[in-house]
Parts: C-alpha cells; sequence; structure tokens
C-alpha cells in the first residue's frame, strides 16, 4: 500500500511544478519559472532512477545513465538536459531571458505527457494480466469444448441449411436490381449510337491530304546555351549570423559530440541551414558543423 501512495505524491509534485512554471511566466518572473522547471524535472529523473536502481548521483549523470539503460530514448535525455541547463543558467548567472523560460516550459510538457511511458513495471503487469486472463479463457474452452463438440455439430447442420434458404431467397430479391441497371445501361448506350451514327468512322478515319513530310533543314542545328546554376545552398552558405554567447561548434548536432572549437560573443559564422528545432548548420574550416540556435543572431550589415 505504500508504493501507490508514492507514486500519486510524485505525480503531485510534477503537476504542481508544471502549473508553477506556468504561472511564473505568466507573470514574468522568468528566472523563478526556469528555476522551477528545473525542479520539477529533478522530481522525474530521480522517480526513474529508484525504478531503475541507480545509484545516487547528480541530476546529469542519472539521465545520463538512464539514457544508457534504455528508461528514456536519445531525444528524451536531450530535452532533460536542455531543461538542466536553462535552469542551472538561471540559478548561477540570474538569467531571466523569456525565451529560455519558455522554451524550458515548453520541454517540461512535452516530457511531462511521455513520463508515464517509462515505467516498465507498468508495461510488464499489463502483459502478465493478459497473459493469464488468456490462460484462463483457453482451459475454460479446453475443458467445456468435448461437452459442446457434439450439440455444435447438430446445430451447424440445422443452421446450414436455414442459411442455404436464406441465401436463396436474398440472391433472388438482389438480381431484379440488378438486372434492371444493365437493361438501363444497354438502352443508354444504344440510344448514344442511333442518334450520333457515324462518330466513330470520322473518328478513326484521317485525311491523307494533311500529313506533310519535312525535309531536313541544311543549316547546322545550333543547342542552346546552358547556364550554370549555382547550388540552392550557396545563398544559405554566405548568410552571415553572429554568436551571442561563448559558443561551442560541434561535429554532431548532440550536446556529447565532440567540440570543434569555441567561438567568443560577436564572432561571425557562416550559416549554412537549420538541422532541427534546437541545432544550426554552419561552415567551418571547410565542412559542416554544429551550433545551438539560440546563441545565433542574424549580423546587420
Amino acid at each position: 500500500m505504500a508504493q501507490p501512495t508514492r507514486t500519486i505524491n510524485i505525480w503531485e509534485k510534477i503537476q504542481q511544478g508544471v502549473n508553477e512554471t506556468e504561472r511564473l511566466i505568466g507573470q514574468k518572473n522568468y528566472n523563478k519559472a526556469m528555476i522551477q522547471a528545473r525542479q520539477t524535472l529533478e522530481v522525474m529523473v530521480r522517480s526513474l532512477g529508484d525504478k531503475a536502481c541507480i545509484v545516487e548521483g547528480d541530476l546529469a549523470s542519472t539521465i545520463d545513465q538512464l539514457y544508457e539503460g534504455r528508461w528514456i530514448d536519445k531525444s528524451t535525455k536531450e530535452h532533460y538536459h536542455k531543461i538542466r541547463m536553462i535552469g542551472n543558467k538561471a540559478v548561477h548567472e540570474e538569467n531571466n531571458s523569456a525565451a529560455d523560460a519558455n522554451l524550458a516550459y515548453h520541454l517540461l510538457s512535452q516530457e511531462v505527457y511521455a513520463f508515464s511511458d517509462y515505467r516498465p513495471e507498468r508495461r510488464r503487469t499489463a502483459r502478465s494480466t493478459q497473459s493469464s486472463s488468456g490462460n484462463r479463457s483457453s482451459s475454460k474452452r479446453g475443458s467445456s469444448g468435448s461437452s459442446r463438440t457434439s450439440s455444435s455439430r447438430s446445430t451447424s447442420s440445422k443452421s446450414g441449411g436455414n442459411r442455404r434458404k436464406k441465401k436463396q431467397a436474398i440472391t433472388l430479391r438482389d438480381l431484379l436490381p440488378v438486372i434492371a441497371i444493365i437493361a438501363g445501361v444497354i438502352l443508354l448506350i444504344v440510344l448514344i449510337r442511333v442518334l450520333r451514327p457515324g462518330t466513330s468512322d470520322t473518328e478513326t478515319t484521317a485525311p491523307s491530304s494533311d500529313v506533310v513530310t519535312e525535309m531536313p533543314s541544311s543549316e547546322p542545328v545550333t543547342e542552346p546555351e546552358t547556364v550554370p546554376t549555382e547550388p540552392e545552398t550557396t545563398a544559405a552558405a554566405v548568410q552571415q549570423y553572429v554568436t551571442t554567447d561563448t559558443l561551442n561548434v560541434r561535429a554532431e548536432p548532440s550536446t556529447d559530440a565532440r567540440i570543434l572549437v569555441q567561438l567568443a560573443p560577436g564572432t561571425p559564422v557562416n550559416y549554412v541551414g537549420v538541422h532541427d528545432d534546437f541545432w544550426s548548420i554552419i561552415n567551418y574550416d571547410g565542412t559542416d558543423a554544429y551550433v545551438a540556435t539560440q546563441y545565433l543572431t542574424e549580423s546587420t550589415p
């Protein structure tokens, strides 16, 4: 009886945390909203860590261990780390950005709905319940099958005769509208042919006088010049953006990927395009690299 009470309390904390984050954003208290989002995330991660029997550790290592144990997928892991980093920035740097607060609330709301999917014991309980009920129903069918065999044969013979009679009566009734439809279609075709005689002859014969034989021209044929077109990504590659904060340039679109270089605030970058909701592609040293979109802003000429 202790486990259900604990689960209800956890869910109440999570729901209260989401509601409190939304309320703080509505009051434009973005710094506290980001801190509240991180605290709610910590409740979710600790709950999953208890179920996965993870040894007590910091929030970042617990998230990584949940991903390695396949309790969460890669997308959820990245969302968890994003909420964690936004909350840390609000605590240590007193960040009060409305964009960061709304991003943390959006990611938190999305992961709260998916939180119940990462409880394998619920799935195992459901499967065991289904299998036990299936075994009970199959045993009942097996015990009563022999007694029903003789009665089902006699019943099937009687019902077979009744079905044959019903089929014959239904078929005769259904044939009447079908015959009427076919007769109507045939009559319509005959009327069309009578009212439009010779149509097929005029359509199939073509006058021989309209055939014109083209003589080959003696002038050389010049092929049209082809204008080379630039790749579609050229315009995007030269588009200039600058960084708004110290920016990690990574080899892959992941916070675990290798850092190629760190750019100082105000450094211009060659913007290539958008990778997903959180990562953008830039041209670094002649190759594609990945940076966080929230730290880029378009440079003014």
